[in-house]
């Protein structure tokens, strides 16, 4: 009797790395900052409010962050892509989105009397 104890081979092939997977991840992480800043600068109403420019690269990069920790296989290089694109859209609709909330909500005080004037 043999006190062999044999383990079964794996046939699991190694899974290949993306050749530049990091590309699009740091093209959009030096690109967001830079949309938000120049998005918030363009209009002269948002020149002494930092929040917005501050608030769209925040938000940009809550978008395009787990691009950076994703599984660095082809398959996923799509999805990289398309987080990093939308993180910059977002950080270029930043001013526009709170500038756009903050006229509804004036409005809908003004229609319902909580305004004063």
């Amino acid at each position: 009797m043999s006190d062999d104890i044999r383990v079964p081979a794996t046939t699991a092939t190694p899974v290949e790395s993306a050749p530049r997977w990091w590309a699009a991840p740091l093209l959009g992480t030096l690109l967001a900052p830079l949309v938000a800043a120049a998005v918030s600068g363009t209009d002269n109403t948002f020149a002494d409010r930092t929040f917005l420019m501050a608030g769209g690269a925040v938000l940009a990069y809550a978008v395009i962050l787990p691009s950076w920790f994703l599984p660095r296989t082809p398959a996923l290089g799509r999805r990289r892509i398309h987080l990093t694109a939308t993180g910059c859209a977002l950080a270029a609709m930043f001013p526009a989105m709170i500038s756009t909330l903050g006229w509804m909500v004036f409005l809908v005080a003004l229609f319902t009397g909580h305004v004063d004037g």
